[in-house]
């Protein structure tokens, strides 16, 4: 059985399908605000929806249509960081339920946290919203995840990138890093290419249960395409990063 996945926004609101990991999640909400951080404020839910609060900026597709320059990446890597410490030592509620299998971890992850995932304001990320993959994890999970979309690493990997591009992209994966305050060595390509395949298992994960958009996805074909295309995104990003 498969579900709407109706999201609309109205003076200031967000209304989106409520999920059985809305309450946990919720609850971290409520956390990170109380840690002063710029997340959406949980307002109430019904039998169908929950409504929070849109976070301030622009969205992140309006804002982020070709890449983010270095202070962009910077500023998203600072403000995983703060995310991170704030849920170093929390404890999730009872019973909490979370979106997809996970392991545990040091900290509560955001799970999507990809440019369009996040407001801008003058170029710098000012928030993160859609927080429906949090789950416990370690802190290079996010990394690895955040890196792959804002260096990028996915899309069309037939592509030549050109070298001035190469070094913007690198230049983008050391900034964001720095910007965290990794100071650990960090494999982009392996680490980056490893969450994306894992994030493929989970759409299809999701997608079986009738989760939306996953169940959309997988009928149409998408964590296929996305699996065949790892080799390729790993040779080009090794065009990229070097061993």
């Amino acid at each position: 059985m498969t579900e709407s996945r109706e999201i609309t926004i109205d003076d200031g609101t967000v209304r989106r399908p409520r999920k059985p990991w809305t309450e946990t999640v919720h609850a971290l909400l409520r956390h990170l605000r109380a840690a002063e951080l710029p997340v959406p404020e949980p307002l109430r839910t019904d039998e169908h929806f929950e409504y929070v609060s849109l976070v301030p900026g622009l969205d992140g597709d309006a804002a982020w249509p070709d890449g983010v320059s270095a202070d962009g990446a910077r500023s998203l890597g600072q403000l995983l960081r703060r995310v991170h410490d704030a849920t170093a030592g929390w404890t999730p509620p009872r019973g909490a339920t979370w979106s997809v299998p996970h392991s545990n971890g040091a900290v509560i992850c955001h799970g999507d946290p990809k440019p369009a995932n996040a407001a801008w304001v003058d170029g710098r990320a000012a928030g993160l919203f859609d927080w429906e993959a949090a789950r416990p994890g370690d802190p290079s999970d996010d990394l690895a995840y955040a890196l792959l979309w804002t260096v990028p690493l996915n899309g069309d990997p037939s592509i030549l990138v050109t070298e001035p591009e190469a070094a913007l992209r690198r230049e983008r994966a050391a900034a964001l890093l720095d910007g965290y305050g990794w100071t650990e060595p960090f494999d982009v390509v392996e680490l980056a290419l490893r969450r994306h395949e894992l994030a493929i298992r989970e759409v299809e994960w999701l997608g079986a249960q009738g989760h939306e958009p996953h169940a959309e996805w997988l009928a149409q074909g998408w964590p296929r395409r996305w699996r065949d295309d790892l080799g390729a995104l790993h040779r080009a990003g090794r065009q990229i990063f070097p061993t």
